[in-house]
């Protein structure tokens, strides 16, 4: 469910259970650059009885599908904290590959923080696409 179709350089979209359209979270593609191709993710998944669960990824997945095949992007880019290992986990699992750190960007907790970006490129979406679609081809041949 689309929240705002007016931006050309932000969409942002509602993250609901498919059933009951209960609220999960938000995802949004920023700062989209149609000269460069590029743009950058924005998750939050709001209860923590909801994180853990996938959503996040699919809606990850469903937003790539949208961003490389139908606004016809080169590249998706986000930042991450260091410690927020679950999100790091689902981020590369989605294909994300770490580029660089801003080393102890962010004080929190008496502690600081580095701020990990991240990026998947159309190529390497592509590949991962290609590569799921015959590891499930596999299994069904098993099955």
């Amino acid at each position: 469910m689309m929240m705002d179709g007016k931006s050309d350089t932000h969409k942002g979209f509602v993250i609901a259970h498919q059933d009951t359209l209960e609220y999960i979270g938000q995802i949004d593609v920023l700062n989209i650059s149609w000269k460069n191709r590029t743009a950058s993710l924005a998750i939050v998944i709001g209860s923590k009885k909801d994180q853990g669960r996938g959503f996040g990824s699919e809606a990850i997945r469903l937003l790539q599908n949208l961003v490389f095949n139908e606004m016809n992007l080169n590249r998706l880019e986000l930042q991450v904290y260091d410690f927020n290992h679950a999100a790091i986990r689902c981020y590369k699992k989605c294909g994300f590959v770490e580029e660089g750190r801003a080393r102890q960007k962010i004080y929190r907790n008496g502690k600081y923080n580095d701020i990990i970006h991240m990026s998947i490129l159309k190529s390497e979406y592509d590949t991962l696409v290609q590569r799921t679609k015959l590891t499930a081809y596999a299994r069904d041949l098993e099955g």
